[in-house]
C-alpha cells in the first residue's frame, strides 16, 4: 500500500483524470438507480406497501388486476380455507374526480376494500375510514391543494370525503390512490390473504386452478408498463457498470504497460508478484472509494434540488449496495493489468529498459 500511495501522490493529474471519469459514471449510476426506484414507487407503491402475503387473481386476467373478476362467494370460500389467517377483497377503479364540485379534476385509482381491511394504510394526517363515503388519500394529492374534509365527486352519483392521508406513498400506474370502503360489492378484482407460511402448499392446492396465487412482487408484473419501464432502466444501469469496468481496464492496462520495466526491476530486486498485485489493487480500491464518496455527495446534492413531483427515490441500503457493486466492478476492471504483472519477466524487462 505504501508504493500505491506514493505513486498516486506522484502522478496526481493522471489519476485525477481517471477519478473524474469514475465520479461521473458513478453519479450517473446513482441517479438512474434513484430514478428507477422512484418510477417503481410511482407506478406500484400501493401494491408494494400492501400488508399481505399473497394476492389471488383470476387466471384469465394474466396478473392484470383490473381485468380479474372474482365473486364475493369466492372470497367467502377462500377465507374458510385452513391456514388463511385473513382475507380481504380488493377492487381497482381508474377514475376522474371533481374536487369540491369545482373545475379542478384529478385522476385517481380507487382501491375498494372493506372498512376493517388489512389493506387500509396507516394515516399520518386525519383519521381512519369510519363510513362508506369516506376515503384515505395518497399524500401526493396534498400537493394539488386537497385537504382533509374536501370532497371527491365521481360522475353524478358518488361523492366521497377525504378524512385522512396515508403515511406512505400510495401510487398505482402513476396515479394517486384513494382507499374507500366498498361495502359488500358483488364483484371484486382480487383477494388478498395472510397465511400460515407452513401451509402455503395446502392453500395452493385448495385454491386449485381457478386463481393465480402470487406474491406482491409477482403481482407487480401485471401493472401496465411496469416490467418494461424497469427493464429499460435496469439495462442502462447494467451498461454503465460494464462501461466502468472497461474504462478502468483500459486505463490501468495502459499504465501497467508503461511501468512494465519498473515492475521488472522491482521483481529483480526481490519484490514479490503478490506485493505488486496488492499495489495495483490498492490503487484501484483507494481511487474507487474516494470517487464513490464524491459521487454519493454529488447525487445527494442533485436529489435535494430536484422538484418534489419528480419520481426519484434514494435509500441508504440501495446506495450502499450500488457502491459495493461499483467497487467490485472496478477491481474486476483492473484484472487484465493483474495478468500483465504476473507475466512480467524481470530479465526481459531489464533488457528492454537498457535499450
Amino acid at each position: 500500500m505504501f508504493l500505491a500511495i506514493r505513486e498516486l501522490a506522484h502522478a496526481k493529474i493522471r489519476y485525477a483524470l481517471i477519478g473524474f471519469i469514475i465520479v461521473l459514471i458513478a453519479s450517473l449510476i446513482f441517479i438512474i438507480s434513484g430514478l428507477a426506484k422512484g418510477l417503481s414507487a410511482d407506478n406500484a407503491s400501493a401494491i408494494q406497501n400492501l400488508q399481505v402475503d399473497y394476492v389471488l387473481m383470476d387466471t384469465d386476467a394474466e396478473l392484470e388486476m383490473t381485468k380479474s373478476i372474482i365473486s364475493r362467494e369466492d372470497l367467502d370460500k377462500v377465507s374458510q380455507i385452513d391456514g388463511v389467517a385473513q382475507a380481504n377483497s380488493l377492487s381497482v377503479r381508474m377514475m376522474n374526480a371533481s374536487i369540491n364540485d369545482t373545475d379542478q379534476n384529478e385522476d385517481v385509482a380507487l382501491f375498494v376494500t372493506e372498512s376493517d381491511s388489512m389493506l387500509l394504510p396507516p394515516v399520518r394526517e386525519g383519521k381512519p375510514i369510519a363510513q362508506e363515503n369516506e376515503v384515505i388519500a395518497d399524500r401526493t394529492l396534498q400537493r394539488e391543494g386537497i385537504e382533509v374534509g374536501d370532497t371527491l365527486t365521481f360522475g353524478e352519483q358518488r361523492e366521497l370525503t377525504v378524512v385522512g392521508f396515508a403515511e406512505d406513498s400510495q401510487r398505482y400506474s402513476h396515479t394517486s390512490v384513494v382507499f374507500v370502503d366498498g361495502g359488500e360489492s358483488e364483484h371484486i378484482n382480487a383477494i388478498t390473504i395472510r397465511v400460515d407460511e407452513s401451509r402455503v402448499d395446502e392453500i395452493r392446492n385448495a385454491v386449485g386452478n381457478s386463481f393465480d396465487m402470487v406474491t406482491r412482487e409477482e403481482a407487480l408484473k401485471g401493472i401496465p408498463s411496469y416490467s418494461q419501464e424497469q427493464a429499460s432502466l435496469n439495462m442502462m444501469i447494467v451498461l454503465l457498470f460494464v462501461i466502468t469496468a472497461f474504462v478502468l481496464a483500459a486505463f490501468f492496462y495502459v499504465i501497467t504497460l508503461q511501468k512494465r520495466d519498473q515492475f521488472g526491476v522491482l521483481k529483480a530486486l526481490g519484490a514479490k508478484t503478490t506485493y505488486l498485485v496488492q499495489n495495483l489493487v490498492g490503487q484501484v480500491v483507494l481511487i474507487s472509494i474516494l470517487c464513490i464518496g464524491i459521487a454519493v455527495g454529488l447525487t445527494l446534492g442533485i436529489a435535494a434540488i430536484l422538484p418534489e413531483e419528480m419520481p426519484f427515490l434514494l435509500t441508504a441500503d440501495g446506495m450502499i449496495q450500488t457502491s459495493i457493486l461499483i467497487l467490485i466492478v472496478s477491481v474486476i476492471g483492473a484484472f487484465l493489468s493483474l495478468i500483465q504483472i504476473v507475466k512480467i519477466d524481470p530479465i526481459e524487462a531489464i533488457e528492454g529498459a537498457g535499450k
